[in-house]
């Protein structure tokens, strides 16, 4: 059996730090982002001696890993070692350990010794961690405040915003469904939704125990359920069993003091093929989605002021240990904030308050609030006009609202934003500096995340399968050809092992930009999964394809490729010809051949 170490885990980070430990070992260590990646090296070069992989991998989950490993004969002495943040995944596979074959079950919360150790005990055939619940009482019940605090539940109409973000989101993955998620301590509430059936669009949500967005929130990470169906963990669920969910993928919505409020998901009724790209762009969504949440809340609401103590058993505030707690707060949000203190002090400020205003912290943390007004009326283009409109609100006042048009240090149009709320000993006031171009900032981000690949500056492959369509029914009626190239930078592994990251980005950009050079309009190419890229070639037969495919490989001192051309036959579906392109670059890849014979 060939002594490596196979590491199945979407994040590089994290499966850079497990190749590490791999490595320490003695081993070789190879990475794969997703469950067919693995499988795919597993057939190259045959079982490892280690796989360390997590459970919720794109395309062919961990479980379905599992069960496909123990089946192949070279298997028999795998060890392998399961990391994974969700704790029911674990719960469920330990149970299922010694069918199997798992030596080591870990937690993604576990620490580097006890990573280290599982490596260790795996490879010793000796059984480490356990399947456990890790129940967190306070931090689900400071979560739920968070909900609470920031009035997101309510019986309205789905914000039209979040409506065509969700609807966007669907149509950018193909999928039927799309669900904005709060996980409460019941339920699952939809805040926004597109795609339900009726009964539950009527309900806006369901049992929590029923929820996929539970074990997101749960997790605190990405959640990728290829084919629920076939999930050990996931096939008996209601949703499941009524054909509504058969697969699901969604990206925790996390604050910025680091509390999940619910997901951001796309689910189809069929098996669904999200790659690791895929679910990083839903990741990135989720984020800016969290953070345009918490920032209309903020706008929208007076802070909740301090409550004067009632009873005697109840610990007494005075005014410094009040503002002790709000400066504490203030600290930790990313939304520029500024306390007042009761006589015009400014208090507290925080470091998003410093950034937008192009200020060192140390410096604005001993302005005077005159000052301060002075400082922010200079970055206007009128400053006298600007510093005589600049005030805190009248105490016995909802707020004072203003909107300010900063030049410096870029520029943008901010919300001033002051609110008085009591604390022992006066009024303090809250003042926030919002960003007024965040919402529009969310937009133009999910827009060029969903279209656009930001590594190499290629469409995505949603985008590329319509185009695709579209050009093969443009050909076909105007009596054209089509074909279309596919081809896989096979060493893009080993240069992200032995020389890093961001030479395996420079190797994949410059195989991109080659790429276009042979795809002039109206060709075009697309990154396709992680290390394969799709060039789309209308008008071109297979002779003219397989000359496009010659000149891929004509570049000196280029990282080994593989590539294959393919030529739609007459009527062909267009997922039919994809689906042969990538069965022969799967044969080719597989066979390490830079020149396969025309498909």
């Amino acid at each position: 059996m060939p002594r490596y170490a196979l590491i199945a885990e979407p994040d590089r980070h994290r499966a850079a730090g497990l190749l590490a430990l791999a490595q320490q070992e003695g081993l070789e260590g190879v990475v794969a982002r997703d469950g067919a990646e693995a499988q795919e090296l597993v057939r190259q070069r045959g079982s490892p001696t280690l796989l360390v992989t997590d459970l919720a991998l794109p395309r062919v989950d961990g479980f379905a890993l599992l069960a496909w490993l123990r089946g192949r004969s070279d298997a028999r002495h795998t060890a392998v070692m399961v990391v994974t943040a969700f704790d029911e995944l674990r719960v469920r596979a330990w149970q299922l350990k010694d069918a199997l074959g798992i030596h080591a079950l870990l937690s993604r919360r576990a620490g580097p010794e006890a990573m280290r150790d599982g490596v260790r005990r795996a490879l010793a055939g000796q059984l480490a961690g356990h399947g456990l619940l890790e129940l967190n009482a306070e931090e689900e019940k400071r979560r739920l405040a968070r909900i609470d605090d920031l009035k997101l539940v309510d019986p309205d109409l789905p914000d039209k915003e979040l409506q065509e973000l969700v609807t966007e989101v669907a149509q950018a993955f193909g999928v039927p469904v799309a669900l904005l998620t709060l996980v409460l301590g019941d339920k699952q509430w939809f805040k926004a939704h597109v795609g339900l059936p009726p009964a539950l669009a009527k309900d806006r949500g369901t049992p929590r125990d029923w929820s996929f967005c539970h074990h997101v929130v749960q997790g605190r990470e990405a959640l990728v359920v290829p084919d629920a169906a076939r999930h050990p963990v996931f096939r008996d669920n209601p949703l499941v069993r009524e054909g509504i969910v058969g697969s699901y993928a969604g990206a925790p919505l996390i604050t910025s003091t680091g509390d999940v409020l619910g997901s951001l998901c796309v689910i189809d009724t069929r098996p669904m093929m999200l790659g690791p790209e895929d679910l990083a762009a839903l990741r990135e969504l989720a984020g800016r989605v969290a953070e345009n949440l918490e920032h209309t809340a903020v706008r929208g609401r007076a802070p909740p002021a301090l409550p004067h103590p009632r009873g005697a058993a109840e610990p007494v505030l005075n005014e410094a240990a009040a503002l002790a707690l709000v400066r504490e707060a203030v600290s930790a949000l990313e939304v520029p904030v500024l306390v007042v203190a009761p006589g015009r002090k400014p208090f507290a400020a925080n470091a998003a308050l410093a950034e937008l205003l192009g200020l060192p912290e140390e410096r604005l943390a001993g302005m005077a609030f005159d000052s301060l007004c002075q400082y922010i009326a200079s970055l206007t283009a009128d400053s006298g006009g600007t510093l005589r409109q600049l005030e805190l609100a009248a105490e016995s006042s909802r707020g004072l609202h203003l909107t300010l048009s900063l030049e410096r240090p870029r520029p943008r149009v901010v919300r001033w934003v002051a609110r008085p709320f009591l604390v022992p000993g006066g009024i303090a006031q809250l003042l926030s500096l919002m960003d007024l171009g965040i919402g529009a900032d969310l937009k133009g981000t999910r827009e060029r995340l969903l279209r656009q690949d930001a590594l190499t500056g290629l469409d995505t492959r949603r985008v590329g399968e319509e185009r695709l369509a579209k050009e093969i029914g443009r050909c076909r009626r105007e009596g054209l050809p089509t074909s279309l190239l596919l081809v896989d930078l096979m060493e893009l592994g080993a240069i992200n092992r032995t020389r890093g990251y961001d030479a395996g980005d420079a190797a994949l950009r410059e195989l991109a930009r080659h790429a276009e050079g042979l795809c002039p309009p109206p060709g075009f190419v697309v990154r396709w999964t992680g290390d394969t890229l799709l060039l789309a070639l209308p008008g071109a037969d297979a002779v003219g394809a397989e000359a496009s495919r010659q000149q891929l490989h004509d570049v000196p001192g280029q990282p080994a490729c593989v590539s294959i051309a393919v030529t739609v036959r007459g009527e062909e579906d267009p997922h039919g010809t994809l689906d042969r392109a990538h069965a022969a670059l799967v044969r080719a890849k597989s066979e390490r051949k830079a020149v396969p014979p025309h498909a």
